[in-house]
């Protein structure tokens, strides 16, 4: 099993790591770290998975939530919501989004503690859900200038083609046009919304890894029938 982490969080004693597809228990087409239970897998499988995340964290809880490409952000109180975005200042509780092409984007205020993972494909960022999180953040006492973001393992602006109806719910900084064809940055577009609300760009830090093109990583788009992989944060 292998991870992506974002070592700048260990020093405020916290996690913040995305997880490839390997050395799970689910058979393809899940194969093998599956940690959807909404994808016709062998629902004791993806079970496995989830406790092998957990362990692998160390932590007391792993909390997901039914994402719905929405913009609706919970706080983490052990019951499960539909929504595209969680928080909490608890401890050992792991914030965990799953992905397969769409965005999971982390953030952590170094000051108050506060900690969120939220689940942004274009439904999610055209409603500013990355945007919302911050003021949320900022209504709970945060200053701007200490939260910390990462931006997860997604599809990359090279191959996320959009229609011109998605594309027109959108400013041209975020799309780019190549032979006749539409792609959106969500990157670009999550940033963007982030540096508006005061974030400092230097705080932002993208993996740059995109699903479509790395096969350690689940891809919706690349395979159609596919598992989910999981990112978050949890902090001690």
């Amino acid at each position: 099993m292998g991870f992506i982490e974002d070592e700048r969080y260990q020093k405020f004693n916290a996690r913040c790591l995305f997880f490839d597809r390997l050395d799970g228990t689910s058979l393809s087409p899940y194969d093998s770290l599956n940690t959807s239970f909404n994808v016709q897998d062998n629902q004791n499988s993806v079970k496995q998975n989830l406790k092998i995340i957990k362990n692998s964290v160390n932590a007391d809880t792993l909390f997901t939530i039914n994402q719905i490409h929405s913009d609706t952000i919970i706080e983490f109180d052990g019951k499960r919501h539909n929504a595209d975005g969680i928080y909490t200042k608890q401890r050992g509780v792991f914030l965990g989004i799953r992905f397969a092409d769409c965005t999971p984007i982390v953030f952590f205020d170094k000051k108050t503690k506060l900690i969120a993972a939220v689940h942004a494909g274009w439904k999610g960022s055209y409603l500013k859900i990355a945007q919302k999180t911050v003021k949320l953040f900022k209504f709970y006492g945060a200053n701007p200038k200490d939260i910390l973001v990462t931006i997860g393992p997604h599809i990359c602006k090279k191959c996320y083609e959009i229609k011109s109806d998605v594309a027109q719910k959108f400013l041209n900084s975020s799309l780019n046009f190549q032979n006749g064809k539409i792609y959106l940055d969500l990157t670009q577009e999550n940033k963007n919304q982030m540096l508006q609300e005061g974030i400092d760009d230097k705080n932002i830090y993208d993996v740059n890894i995109c699903t479509f093109e790395d096969k350690r990583f689940f891809s919706y788009r690349r395979d159609r029938i596919c598992g989910r992989n999981i990112g978050g944060i949890i902090k001690y």
